[in-house]
């Protein structure tokens, strides 16, 4: 790569985006930053952030905004320091306030946000999409299905390891359309924030997932 490809990956719930940032990550070898992941890594790592997020954890609390991006900054700064050529950020920034913190660290560190990718559905598929999702009750297997994009060949049953498939009670309909009105009362506003920048950049996530893999593919090297 020619320069740094530091982007944001945004869009609803059920519109894609964590797996398309997975996939764009996995191909051009960017780091995948996913915040849950950061703050899980670093409790079971046991570093000083670690056990801040875990007494959050523990006591049922979410874990600060000041305390999420403490621990963004540890890890841009172990990447910079590894010389990568970029990242991709998966569920952060939520709000505005969130947006402005990250913007303050990229200046900290003397870093460019290249784009956001903003993956868009209409909510009747968002809700869709959700409810369809189904997990393997084995815990040591994990593997998720959809049973609109990728069904398991066996009615009910894992692929991989042949035990049955249930669905969270976060993936129901009526919890989705919860969902869904949070983000846009939270989350959606940023649309408009980084579009402002010019840094926003639309993706219509109602298509197959492998046309929306290489449109993502082709805006990210117009970048390089």
């Amino acid at each position: 790569m020619k320069k740094e490809i530091n982007i944001i990956f945004f869009g609803a719930p059920g519109a894609g985006k964590g797996t398309q940032a997975k996939k764009i990550s996995s191909k051009l070898n960017l780091p995948h930053i996913d915040t849950g992941n950061l703050i899980r890594e670093a409790i079971i790592n046991k570093t000083e952030l670690g056990q801040r997020a875990q007494s959050f954890v523990e006591s049922g609390k979410l874990v600060t905004d000041q305390l999420v991006i403490d621990l963004i900054r540890e890890k841009l700064i172990v990447l910079k320091d590894r010389h990568y050529k970029g990242f991709i950020l998966d569920g952060y920034p939520r709000t505005i306030p969130q947006a402005n913190a990250l913007g303050s660290l990229f200046g900290e560190l003397n870093l460019e946000l290249t784009n956001v990718i903003n993956i868009q559905a209409p909510e009747d598929m968002l809700v869709k999409r959700l409810s369809s999702r189904r997990i393997c009750t084995n815990k040591n297997c994990g593997a998720i299905y959809n049973l609109i994009t990728k069904k398991p060949m066996t009615e009910n049953k894992c692929d991989l390891c042949g035990s049955n498939l249930y669905q969270r009670k976060d993936d129901t309909e009526e919890a989705a359309h919860e969902r869904l009105n949070e983000y846009n009362n939270k989350t959606a506003p940023l649309e408009k924030y980084y579009r402002e920048k010019d840094k926003l950049t639309d993706i219509d996530g109602t298509k197959d997932p492998n046309n929306v893999y290489n449109e993502i593919l082709r805006l990210v090297d117009s970048h390089k």
